[in-house]
């Protein structure tokens, strides 16, 4: 800007705002206290601004914003955490909370809207889908093999076990979901094609609170390998020698919720490092 529309144009703020901004003299100008506090907050306001700009094209292209996220232990631990480590690495910007409510309590917060995306591990994806044919999205995204999980005292058992001389134990097993299958269906088809049935099941809310059961000797359970190596040398893991269904890893997103680019650059990372 020349100098003649520079002038007029401070003159006219000075005249809008009603303080004199620049004292004025033969040899030029500087700046008065006001015109000092108004190139010191206004570079403050200018630099916010194009902050604000940035952080607007970020959550346009989905580098930034904010991801609900529910996620079980089982998947997290396996599968979860490079996820993550990958969206924070293109998605700097966002901000990701992370919770882990039962498999049913997920689906609920979904179709409520209070949560973007439910990771659960399921034992029929299909069937899963088809019980919220016209509310979520379920995608296969890992097969999560399950072993069993063992007290301390069977340190010198086999690998693999026969799930035979495992009937006389008390399982623990998570409780049943409606609309939800689980494991314990998984468990349940596995004891009818070897044709017996345990004498003792008891129903514990998630298999993390089995774990510490199974440490103290109070029984046994089947798991995904992943959630059995949380717990370390206080279980014994064993492959079952029968064959087992294993647990599927799915991505639930909402059918009736609108999604924010974060949200869609997380469901497409995802799906994108998907292994059948």
């Amino acid at each position: 800007m020349t100098q003649p529309p520079l002038s007029l144009a401070i003159g006219q703020l000075e005249k809008e705002l009603g303080v004199r901004l620049l004292d004025r003299h033969p040899h030029g100008v500087s700046c008065t206290e006001a015109g000092a506090f108004l190139v010191t907050q206004g570079t403050q306001l200018l630099k916010r601004t194009r902050r604000i700009e940035d952080q607007l094209r970020d959550m346009g292209n989905g580098t930034a914003g904010q991801l609900q996220l529910a996620a079980v232990p089982s998947f997290s631990w396996s599968y979860l955490t490079p996820l993550l480590n990958r969206f924070s690495l293109e998605a700097p910007g966002s901000v990701v909370e992370l919770s882990d409510p039962t498999p049913q309590e997920a689906l609920n917060q979904l179709a409520a809207g209070t949560i973007d995306i439910a990771i659960v591990a399921t034992g029929n994806a299909k069937a899963l889908q088809g019980a919220y044919e016209n509310e979520l999205s379920v995608t296969p995204l890992q097969e999560m093999p399950l072993v069993a999980a063992l007290p301390p005292s069977f340190r010198d058992a086999p690998d693999p076990i026969d799930m035979s001389s495992l009937m006389g134990e008390t399982w623990l097993l998570p409780q049943l979901y409606p609309r939800f299958p689980g494991l314990p269906e998984l468990v349940n088809e596995a004891w009818t094609k070897l044709g017996r049935h345990p004498s003792r099941i008891r129903t514990v809310s998630t298999l993390q609170t089995a774990i510490p059961l199974i440490a103290a000797g109070m029984g046994i359970g089947v798991m995904p390998d992943s959630v059995s190596q949380m717990a370390g040398s206080h279980l014994v893991v064993r492959r079952f020698v029968q064959p087992i269904t294993p647990l599927q890893g799915c991505l639930v997103s909402s059918l009736r919720h609108a999604r924010s680019p974060a949200v869609q650059k997380f469901i497409d990372m995802a799906l994108g490092g998907a292994r059948p």
